[in-house]
């Protein structure tokens, strides 16, 4: 690591420059303010001299992999810099927080990211860059080039407008694992209703979404929780349950997402994938669910189903016959090995063997009380068509004669 201070004079610049020419070591370059800037709240102001140096510096490290910029306000000067980066497709972190850019920047960033062949790039750090949606539109095409595996985009100026520019690049970008929006303040549900179309969408690949600071309220709950319905990647949707104002009703949609009641089947068809719904500390709003998905995700679906249906109506799978039987047997008798597994036996959710065996024998006996019925409706079905096809026959059998007669 070189940590470098933007109030360094020119010469020392140069200086510098020319010692790191040859030094492969180097991984990491971090500019930031000098120790005359101690506090976090004042940044240095990037004059033209400045970027010229560090321009001249960043030309001169041709193995650095991490590239720091911390608490900078360039103005117009990051485009000079943007231009330099056009020849480092070998980074892996490029950092701008708590750096203002500007609009110009962002254009000129947006350009050296779609220039870069090959990109290695990893993790994208804007956090704190006074990005408006009009500066994101311009990154965009350049983010979804480089197919980043982190994204922070915290505490800028996103709106609605902005966060449906991201979501129509992202859509391709499918190594991105890790997406941080926290305190945009502008966001609101109609853009957490983008975000959920981006969540639904095979492509999503997201492992952790994190949305402090983020007015979600009732309704961006809801588009959350129908986004997430069929996700099978993400584990952590995090944000603050004093930030988010939602009520029971938004709780209630992000409790039907773990587990649906409603129905075996949609029981089944729940999310059994997310391990964090806010922080741990809301865990008791569903922890049981939580649980379930967090100790085994594999059979996740299997004990909720158990833990939520005593009688198993299969009505709905009678036109498989009698083929479907088998499965029903094996589905209790991989339950019982399961319930008998040593992962499971310090957890909270064990049946007792005989219990599941009642379980067993009820679903097998309604769904073997129900075929006869089924076999009954079908011949009734297939006889009364027989029957109306015998009636036509006769019918057209009739009017042939008549006409025959009539001659």
């Amino acid at each position: 690591l070189i940590e470098i201070s933007t109030d360094l004079c020119n010469y020392a610049f140069a200086e510098l420059g020319r010692v790191m020419r040859n030094m492969e070591n180097i991984q990491t370059l971090k500019f930031g303010p000098g120790p005359r800037f101690p506090t976090p709240e004042f940044g240095f102001n990037i004059g033209p001299e400045c970027a010229d140096s560090i321009v001249s510096v960043i030309g001169q490290c041709d193995h650095v992999n991490n590239l720091v910029f911390q608490r900078c306000t360039f103005g117009g000067e990051f485009a000079k810099i943007a231009v330099a980066l056009n020849s480092k497709p070998q980074l892996e972190k490029l950092s701008l927080a708590n750096s203002r850019i500007g609009r110009d920047g962002c254009v000129a960033l947006g350009t050296a990211l779609e220039c870069w062949e090959a990109s290695r790039l990893n993790q994208l750090d804007l956090s704190y860059c006074d990005i408006d949606d009009d500066g994101l539109q311009t990154l965009v095409a350049g983010i979804t080039h480089c197919n980043p595996l982190h994204l922070r985009l915290s505490g800028n100026m996103i709106s609605d407008e902005g966060l449906k520019a991201l979501v129509d690049g992202i859509t391709n970008c499918s190594a991105l694992k890790q997406l941080s929006l926290s305190r945009n303040h502008r966001i609101s549900a109609a853009g957490l209703g983008y975000l959920s179309v981006y969540l639904e969408s095979e492509s999503c690949s997201l492992v952790v979404l994190s949305l402090y600071g983020v007015r979600i309220g009732d309704d961006g709950a809801a588009a959350l929780a129908d986004g997430l319905k069929s996700n099978t990647s993400l584990k952590h949707l995090r944000f603050f349950i004093e930030d988010i104002s939602i009520t029971a009703v938004g709780w209630s949609a992000f409790s039907r997402l773990l587990c649906d009641t409603s129905s075996i089947n949609n029981t089944y068809s729940s999310n059994h994938t997310l391990e964090v719904i806010g922080d741990y500390s809301m865990d008791c709003f569903f922890h049981r669910d939580i649980t379930l998905n967090r100790s085994h995700q594999q059979y996740a679906a299997m004990y909720k189903i158990l833990l939520n249906h005593t009688d198993f109506q299969l009505q709905s799978f009678f036109q498989w016959d009698l083929k479907f039987l088998p499965l029903v047997a094996d589905w209790f008798d991989k339950a019982l090995v399961i319930n008998d597994s040593s992962w499971v036996q310090h957890r909270r959710y064990v049946f007792p063997r005989e219990e599941l065996q009642r379980k067993k024998l009820s679903a097998l006996y309604q769904y073997v009380r129900g075929i006869p019925v089924l076999e009954v409706s079908d011949y009734y079905i297939k006889a009364m068509q027989k029957s109306s096809a015998k009636r036509r026959m006769t019918k057209r059998f009739s009017i042939n004669r008549l006409f025959i007669h009539s001659k």
